[in-house]
């Protein structure tokens, strides 16, 4: 049975790019934000079509997710516009997780109820730190206070699933400073929380600031003890670690079940869901082929007014291809992966075919079986990477 897919909507516009970024962002401009929303709303019903087409019947949705760049700094009533495109492009299921990123400097009051009536019911926040220099070394635009009142203004609003995002291991950046930032993050006790490790991507500010000298580097063993203080205080302040950096409160009637606040979207991009992507560079998935948009916003909306899509590059996968994906995007779960279902579903022993690796893996403390899965250890999930590159 065809699980529901999930859709993701590329919003490029930035106010300024921050020094850690290496997403496909743009600056932003009224004029060019009206022509992009509305090339948007075409590709996603000339995917509505085209999928109906196809199978005889309108895609299943269950999530759909506003990403970027900053989706927060267009008009409320241009995310409206395609939130209805895609009910009607899509079945979208009653109670249908639809997510923001917002950035806190881009937030207004006036826009919280146009985002509920538009359907969106999750926020996430992109706060970083909580600490003022860490923001203003990042090219954040936004102050810890300005954090804190979008905070406050989304639960005044109603709003009762808001996930933060912060970034461990900064330049710069203490012990002190981190447990700082957790205590706040914990304080104000989100439903959510990803709290990332800085990679620092070649191509970015922040790597051209390392190599000239003009920032240090992060110390790797300082980013391992950050690591291990969150998987700490996340449970013990009631916190369910489902992924490798994502973090969900547990419902308090019943803890041993999985948290209700994971994020549904994201787990399509764990589990193999299909998902579809528009809006320029967005990725796509069906199941069986992945492909991406073009990534120039003008050229991007020039393709979709001429042809009602941007791909500009599709890849079909081969079955080993989708199932060295499926192990290697499972283990970030927290379940990990179960090995009788992956040798069903792609005809692969793992323990066969891996038998060089995993007890390799095994023995450094970094994978370990528990009742018919495989699953990372906690250092595992620390150097998640080096385990990765095993099954690629």
């Amino acid at each position: 049975m065809q699980r529901r897919a999930g859709i993701y909507i590329h919003i490029p516009f930035c106010e300024r790019k921050c020094t850690y970024c290496n997403f496909n962002t743009t600056d932003f401009f009224e004029a060019l934000a009206a022509r992009y929303i509305d090339a948007v709303a075409r590709e996603v019903s000339y995917w509505g079509e085209t999928l109906e087409r196809e199978s005889g019947n309108r895609l299943q949705v269950d999530t759909i997710f506003f990403g970027g760049g900053t989706p927060s700094i267009v008009e409320a009533e241009q995310l409206a516009l395609l939130t209805r495109r895609c009910a009607e492009a899509f079945e979208v299921s009653p109670g249908s997780e639809v997510t923001i990123e917002i950035n806190p400097s881009t937030f207004s009051c006036d826009k919280v109820q146009q985002w509920l009536d538009a359907g969106i019911n999750r926020a996430s926040v992109g706060v970083q730190s909580f600490i003022d220099r860490d923001l203003v070394s990042l090219s954040r635009t936004h102050t810890s206070g300005d954090a804190r009142r979008t905070i406050a203004l989304l639960r005044e609003a109603g709003l009762n699933n808001i996930s933060l995002d912060l970034i461990a291991g900064l330049p710069e950046q203490n012990l002190e400073d981190w447990k700082y930032n957790l205590h706040e993050a914990l304080a104000i006790r989100p439903e959510h929380l990803s709290l990332y490790l800085l990679e620092v991507k070649e191509g970015t500010q922040l790597h051209g600031q390392i190599k000239r000298g003009v920032r240090s580097r992060p110390n790797d063993d300082l980013a391992a003890e950050m690591y291990r203080m969150i998987c700490d205080a996340t449970e013990s302040a009631g916190y369910e670690q489902y992924e490798i950096s994502n973090f969900a409160l547990f419902d308090k009637s019943n803890v041993s079940k999985p948290s209700p606040y994971r994020s549904a979207h994201n787990l399509k991009y764990w589990t193999g869901a299909p998902f579809y992507g528009v809006g320029c560079g967005a990725h796509s998935y069906d199941g069986h082929a992945r492909w991406v948009n073009v990534l120039q916003t003008e050229a991007y909306i020039e393709q979709v007014n001429s042809t009602g899509h941007a791909i500009r590059e599709r890849n079909t996968l081969s079955q080993t291809d989708r199932a060295a994906e499926a192990l290697f995007m499972g283990l970030r779960l927290s379940e990990g992966v179960n090995l009788n279902a992956f040798q069903s579903a792609y005809g692969i022993d793992v323990a066969e075919r891996y038998g060089d690796d995993l007890p390799r893996l095994a023995d450094a403390g970094l994978v370990k079986f528990d009742e018919g899965r495989l699953v990372l250890t906690r250092a595992g999930r620390l150097l998640s990477n080096e385990v990765f590159v095993s099954f690629v």
